[in-house]
């Protein structure tokens, strides 16, 4: 049990909402699929690794799971081919049937009796009956059953994440928790340098919150390369956070940018996530 830290009200473990003021007590999280890291939902690109998480993905285990089938039905036809079935499948030829082959041999004869002199009687004559031999000639032929030929795919080498050289930014204001009122209100967003950055690496400030139509934003508002130098929270933001929830929360990370397309990747942890209300 933990309480809410808006209302005190006792809440059972696992609530995303207060049950009494209705404050969402935490972001839900998943894990980046290529770092394997915890992250919040929501966010497009990975700020770990770099991966854009809203890019659709080849579904390789159901491809390699439709070979896998396919396979196993080709298989099964060329097994059957030399089993006997009761029925005829459409892809193994049915026997030949028989053609019959005539032969003839030569005649033989027929012994009769032995002439005597003639008679009024006429005598019996020798006569020859041929004698016809059929045989057939049976020639089996099965047909080939052609087996699909596995080709070999090579397999996506993963890009190696760049090794963190600086450490999680220390924020320092406004403090986790902090209240402000009214649009004119000045909130600066302040941290403590991690020391001299280089020519391609910048300050990356995340701010995320509830809009308007209570769907969650989450993206990166500034990259600024300035040590000490505060980032102000602009009005605009006042006038679209959500009306049942005006929270917002930030982050601050310190990110490589060697070609200059502001799609860089994350050289330092990323800070604590600190929360503060704006009525």
């Amino acid at each position: 049990m933990e309480n809410c830290r808006w209302c005190g009200a006792r809440i059972p473990e696992g609530t995303t909402v207060c049950p009494d003021c209705g404050v969402r007590l935490r972001r839900e999280a998943k894990r980046c699929p290529s770092c394997k890291r915890g992250i919040r939902v929501g966010l497009a690109i990975c700020p770990y690794c770099g991966e854009d998480l809203a890019r659709r993905r080849i579904p390789w285990k159901l491809i390699a799971s439709l070979g896998g089938l396919a396979l196993a039905v080709v298989l099964i036809y060329a097994i059957a081919a030399f089993l006997p079935l009761p029925i005829n499948l459409p892809l193994i030829a049915a026997p030949p049937s028989p053609t019959p082959t005539e032969v003839i041999l030569p005649p033989t004869a027929t012994p009769t009796e032995t002439p005597r002199p003639p008679t009024a009687t006429p005598t019996a004559t020798a006569t020859f009956t041929p004698v016809i031999t059929i045989t057939a000639t049976i020639t089996p032929t099965v047909a080939a059953v052609q087996s699909p030929v596995p080709t070999n795919t090579p397999a996506a080498t993963p890009t190696e994440p760049v090794a963190l050289r600086h450490p999680a930014p220390r924020l320092i204001s406004p403090a986790d928790g902090e209240e402000f009122s009214g649009s004119g209100t000045p909130i600066e967003l302040r941290w403590e340098a991690v020391g001299t950055l280089r020519a391609d690496e910048w300050y990356e400030i995340r701010l995320s919150y509830l809009n308007k139509n209570d769907e969650l934003v989450d993206r990166v508002v500034a990259w600024v390369r300035n040590d000490g130098i505060p980032w102000r929270v602009g009005e605009s933001y006042y006038d679209d956070v959500s009306l049942n929830e005006r929270t917002f929360e930030w982050q601050i990370t310190i990110i490589w940018d060697p070609e200059g397309d502001r799609r860089g990747q994350a050289v330092s942890p990323p800070s604590e996530t600190r929360m503060f209300r704006w009525e």
